[in-house]
């Protein structure tokens, strides 16, 4: 018997790539989005008889689609999944030019430490929002 699992895949790129992802990985209904360090993430569904089959499949897939080194595996079932999607708390987010300013930094300083990870953030669509939890923990930008 078959069950529906999620694997979240984090993938060593901070590289925009998702298209790639998405034409590559379609098969398995693939969603992506990025880690709070900018890293891409890759969220897919694999039908499996047990956890060892949706892992070994996950790893095989990705690898065999992308020629980019996996950084981390999160695998559930998908109702588990879905239930943990929706219990999830909305962060409360800013701009980068929030940001900067709440940092007394300059917005280019808040975007460099984006890209390099040292500052976490989510791209939504092609734009960069910031956790303010986050950015208030690093206050010491300056």
């Amino acid at each position: 018997m078959s069950t529906d699992y999620n694997a979240r895949v984090e993938l060593d790129t901070r590289a925009d790539i998702d298209t790639l992802i998405l034409d590559a990985l379609a098969p398995y209904h693939p969603a992506t989005s990025r880690s709070p360090q900018g890293r891409v993430e890759v969220t897919i569904t694999v039908p499996a008889a047990d956890f060892v089959q949706v892992a070994q499949t996950t790893v095989a897939v990705v690898a065999r689609a992308l020629d980019t080194p996996i950084l981390a595996i999160e695998i559930m079932p998908t109702d588990e999944f879905d239930r943990r999607i929706g219990l999830a708390p909305i962060p409360d987010l800013v701009s980068v030019t929030e940001a900067a300013a709440l940092a007394g930094v300059s917005r280019q300083a808040i975007l460099q430490r984006l890209e390099s990870g040292s500052l976490a953030g989510r791209k939504v669509g092609t734009t960069w929002a910031v956790q303010r939890d986050h950015l208030t923990a690093k206050i010491a930008l300056k």
